[in-house]
């Protein structure tokens, strides 16, 4: 089926630790018959900034309120889904959401009122600890000053010289 074809490829696009989750909560719902397209996952900052200009300074429909860095999605934390009958996207089946929604909260994924399709890491509570998270991750990254080396300096009659 290509919708399970496109739902793993767009599980592949988020952070190890979540898309195990949503896979794991993909799988859950397949075998209790709930069909589903996973559509969006990871989105990057510029395509974010692409989707809030919609409807605002761009033409279309406003989409979304999230500016880039704003969204579950830019961490790869977020997942969009569709039920799926016949083998096509049924966007109004309400019945199939909410049973997808309520398995979703066994892997701590969490719906948001606001936004059916949507589902998200219940690990953080919202998107500036997902950001801070992020910042905190990449300055790990960045050598500590203890791991650099430095020439000591004596200080002397002319002021510090390297020794």
């Amino acid at each position: 089926m290509k919708h399970h074809e496109r739902s793993y490829k767009t599980i592949a696009t988020l952070a190890p630790d979540f898309a195990k989750r949503v896979k794991d909560w993909y799988e859950a719902c397949i075998d209790n018959g709930i069909e589903l397209l996973i559509y969006c996952g990871y989105r990057s900052f510029e395509e974010q900034e692409k989707l809030y200009r919609q409807g605002r300074a761009d033409s279309g429909r406003i989409v979304t309120n999230a500016k880039a860095g704003q969204s579950f999605h830019n961490y790869g934390r977020a997942i969009d889904f569709v039920p799926v009958r016949d083998g096509e996207a049924d966007w109004d089946d309400t019945k199939t959401y909410k049973k997808a929604q309520d398995k979703a909260k066994k892997f701590n994924l969490r719906a948001l009122s606001w936004e059916t399709p949507h589902l998200e890491d219940g690990n953080y509570e919202n998107w500036r600890d997902l950001a801070f998270q992020e910042k905190t991750a990449k300055q790990a990254e960045i050598p500590h000053a203890k791991d650099i080396p430095i020439k000591t300096r004596a200080v002397g009659g002319r002021g510090i010289r390297a020794r």
